[in-house]
């Protein structure tokens, strides 16, 4: 039997994909923070698209270098997600607090995250209706990057390896198994 979900709380049903860090540049500090609002838009050319409040530190940063990284972190860094989504980067700086390593991007100005299993360096379009009236953002994908033990063209649960993170709401996040289910 089902039961009627409240709207406020609904998007949770199609949600949850991976939890991924997003970090940018404003005025040259580094900003960093979670977002579980976000899908791909287009795989040719690539682009993806962002909810990010825009009264977050996050959005000042990627709307005023105009590129961001998002970073996929394994399932290791749940408490660590979980800090860095529960603080303003506009208070501290996330990287230094919480020791967090700095990478240089390929292709972007904004930093990478060390120990991230995946990458998406990307360059902000100029949507700007779309980011005033929703707060969503979109981007084009510019380089990419993924450890090679748990993903090749799609994630792959079913090697040993760092998972990815889900979050599910508030501050409940899961790992996925390893287990795959197949047709024959």
């Amino acid at each position: 039997m089902r039961k009627k979900v409240p709207l406020d709380i609904a998007y949770r049903i199609i949600q949850p994909g991976p939890t991924v860090l997003v970090s940018s540049l404003y005025n040259e500090r580094c900003a960093i923070t979670p977002i579980a609002w976000h899908m791909p838009v287009s795989d040719d050319p690539p682009i993806i698209a962002l909810e990010i409040y825009h009264g977050h530190f996050i959005y000042k940063a990627v709307m005023q270098t105009g590129d961001f990284v998002v970073n996929v972190p394994p399932s290791e860094m749940a408490e660590t997600v979980r800090k860095l989504g529960s603080v303003s980067g506009a208070k501290v700086d996330k990287f230094t607090e919480l020791g967090l390593v700095r990478e240089k991007s390929e292709k972007v100005s904004s930093p990478r995250l060390g120990g991230a299993i995946a990458i998406l360096e990307c360059k902000l379009r100029n949507e700007k209706a779309i980011a005033k009236k929703y707060d969503l953002i979109l981007a084009d994908v510019v380089y990419a990057e993924a450890e090679e033990s748990v993903f090749t063209d799609r994630w792959m649960p079913e090697n040993p390896g760092p998972r990815i993170l889900h979050h599910l709401g508030g501050k409940i996040f899961y790992v996925p198994s390893n287990e795959i289910i197949t047709k024959k």
